[in-house]
């Protein structure tokens, strides 16, 4: 890959962006091949990335999107769809919350009919996210590598729906979280760790009680972070406790977490990821959900 990641302060001043950076809203920021200039670099900061693409010398024409698995119409809206739903599943108004519903299913069809398990390489380029948009950019990252899984799985339509609507609504909880622990510069201490962790609950309760949402779905809210080894919460669950959504979506969400940036941390780059899953195969994560998804990349 002809691109260099780098963390985002003035030294990329003066260097060509290497992948499309989107606004808040999905409109285009700075296109691909661009020469970032000091007011680009103060807008990008303004939006919240900590990371970008670099071009390396002697590459300046290379690059398109065929190292995503979503193309970039779906990378630049679908958060921003994602995010007005997620205002509608929290509404009151009962005809908001079917609205939502719909809505939301409607894009889980939109993201099945995308992803190709047949891709012709594998995904290669890390969808790089913006601090406070990150639940919505993540859940579609999870979704896509979440339909991807099941697609290698020979899961039926019925079965991929609802794993992608389950994908799509893992972190809903996270809605319910006091925005200053979410946006913390630092390492949570115990306290807001326990807090944090109640996003599982409180997904699970919000989409069940209020919205009606079938249990097939709703229980990955509050399985997604359990562990086959039952080192996971909030149950500490040992692996065949864990519904089969959850195994794959549990992946799915450390792998796209791991790699991206967050308030605490620098994002960690795609091999990082990798030898952590195969370390922890069959002890943190499911060997056979693993396995399938060690495919696309080696």
């Amino acid at each position: 890959m002809d691109l260099q990641i780098a963390e985002l302060d003035t030294s990329v001043i003066g260097e060509r962006l290497g992948q499309k950076l989107y606004s808040p809203k999905g409109g285009l920021l700075l296109g691909m091949g661009a020469e970032i200039r000091d007011f680009h670099y103060r807008k990008i900061r303004e939006v919240g990335y900590r990371s970008l693409y670099l071009l390396q010398p002697g590459h300046e024409d290379i690059l398109d999107s065929s190292g995503h698995i979503l193309s970039e119409k779906s990378r630049a809206s679908a958060p921003n769809t994602l995010k007005a739903i997620y205002s509608k599943l929290l509404s009151k108004d009962k005809i908001e919350v079917s609205n939502g519903k719909k809505e939301m299913s409607a894009l889980a069809d939109s993201l099945i009919r995308e992803v190709n398990v047949k891709m012709a390489s594998p995904p290669d380029i890390l969808d790089l996210k913006r601090e406070e948009d990150y639940i919505y950019q993540h859940a579609i990252n999870v979704a896509a590598y979440s339909i991807l899984l099941g697609q290698s799985l020979h899961y039926h339509q019925l079965k991929l729906f609802d794993l992608a609507l389950a994908s799509l609504l893992h972190d809903f909880g996270m809605l319910f979280i006091d925005s200053e622990i979410l946006l913390k510069p630092d390492r949570l201490d115990d306290a807001e760790i326990e807090e944090m962790r109640k996003h599982t609950i409180l997904g699970f309760q919000h989409l069940g009680r209020n919205c009606f949402i079938k249990g097939t779905v709703t229980i990955v809210c509050l399985q997604h972070h359990e562990r086959s080894d039952a080192s996971g919460y909030p149950k500490a669950m040992m692996g065949e406790e864990m519904h089969e959504y959850a195994k794959i979506i549990a992946l799915a969400d450390f792998f796209d977490a791991y790699t991206s940036d967050r308030p605490w941390r620098r994002l960690h780059d795609m091999d990082e990821a990798i030898a952590y899953l195969e370390e922890q195969s069959g002890r943190e994560f499911d060997d056979p959900i693993v396995q399938k998804f060690l495919r696309f990349f080696h």
